[in-house]
């Protein structure tokens, strides 16, 4: 089942493809839809950069583990960092 956000990307191009029709006609309409779809591939893309970039900062916070791991998408030794108060866990290559 696709997620949210493929679901607003779907709402967002059909709305664009409906008002295209509307006011631009037939070739109006598919060209909203490459723009609307552009714009949300490009800000679904500089959100996600920006998630990867606040999580792979180094947080006081959190203390390293005992726990390594060859991580199979990268292919580097990774470490468990945890947050004694919270427990939540962050994932960073060992230097």
């Amino acid at each position: 089942m696709p997620d949210v956000y493929s679901w607003i990307a779907v709402a967002i191009a059909a709305l664009a493809f409906v008002l295209g029709i509307q006011v631009f006609g037939v070739v109006g309409g598919f060209v909203l839809i490459v723009v609307a779809l552009s714009a949300l591939t490009a800000a679904a893309a500089l959100i996600g950069a920006r998630a990867r970039r606040r999580l792979a900062r180094r947080d006081p916070r959190f203390q390293p583990t005992d726990e390594v791991f060859h991580d199979p998408s990268t292919g580097r030794v990774t470490r468990v960092h945890i947050d004694p108060a919270t427990g939540e866990r962050r994932y960073w290559k060992d230097v």
